[in-house]
């Protein structure tokens, strides 16, 4: 019992210094008036670690992007954003990619 108590305590203790977030990663492609989009996703990484890693998909997808993103939020909050991710870039003529890709 004690055992227990303390792997939980240990485990909240890195849940609070490392919280999961909610995310979705974008990448413009202006040249080709695209726009990639990956899944809305949970994670405790790092913004520099996951935006470097959806960097490195497009790369091996040989997509020529111009910025990555990887915004935060609550679940609600990041499923909402990415879906006006998409209406705007949809409206601006864009072409949105849904890219198949979590860290």
């Amino acid at each position: 019992m004690l055992m227990g108590a303390a792997l939980l305590s240990c485990a909240t203790a890195a849940y609070a210094a490392n919280p999961v977030e909610w995310r979705y990663c974008i990448a413009p492609e202006p040249a080709r008036h695209a726009i990639y989009l990956s899944p809305v996703f949970a994670s405790a990484a790092s913004m520099d670690t996951i935006e470097s890693a959806f960097a490195r998909a497009l790369d091996g997808a040989r997509v020529q992007y111009e910025a990555v993103q990887c915004p935060r939020g609550d679940a609600d909050a990041i499923a909402s954003m990415r879906q006006h991710a998409i209406d705007f870039n949809e409206r601006a003529g864009n072409r949105v990619v849904q890219f198949d890709w979590t860290p």
